[in-house]
């Protein structure tokens, strides 16, 4: 069963909304931009994890004046203002709202796991030829909550009470 934006607005599933009722949706919440940033290193990803290595990053300033950035293409990472607290008898799955993809660029998130508490990210694909202006706090994602049939026990990894999307060894802690 899906969760309606308004039961996961009303179970604070997801938190740091700039304006909740411009964001709840029928179906989820609208996600937020905070922060983007361009790669500045290669990263290594194994099995074990005991070779994993993110890449590092470099945050991209908005101007001053306009509260904008301008994109050119390419990919990007990132990061929402909002943050989520996952129930264990839930996973969250984030997805473009159409405005973007109807402008050439492409949102792409993993799966948001049962247990999972902190920030969240994604990746943003630029294909638009002549790039994209967003403003900060635009509205980019929709986040959906999907029940599972049971509780389980829930998300522990390293990502738990992340504050940016950056990840292990990147520039902010993960």
């Amino acid at each position: 069963m899906i969760l309606s934006g308004l039961e996961v607005v009303t179970r604070q599933l997801v938190r740091n909304l700039p304006h909740v009722t411009k964001q709840q949706q029928p179906c989820g919440v609208d996600l937020t931009l905070r922060q983007v940033s361009e790669w500045t290193s290669a990263a290594s990803i194994d099995f074990d994890n005991t070779k994993r290595q993110a890449a590092k990053t470099s945050s991209l300033p908005f101007d001053d004046t306009s509260h904008a950035i301008t994109l050119q293409p390419g990919a990007y990472l990132i990061d929402f203002n909002e943050i989520v607290q996952i129930p264990r008898n839930c996973m969250g799955s984030i997805f473009p709202r159409s405005s973007l993809w109807r402008s050439g660029v492409g949102i792409a998130a993993g799966v948001v796991d049962a247990g999972y508490e902190g920030a969240m990210g994604a990746l943003m694909d630029v294909k638009n030829p002549h790039g994209v202006v967003l403003y900060q706090n635009a509205k980019l994602a929709q986040i959906i909550f999907e029940e599972l049939g049971e509780m389980v026990e829930g998300y522990n990894g390293i990502y738990q009470s992340s504050t940016s999307s950056v990840g292990r060894d990147g520039t902010e802690r993960a």
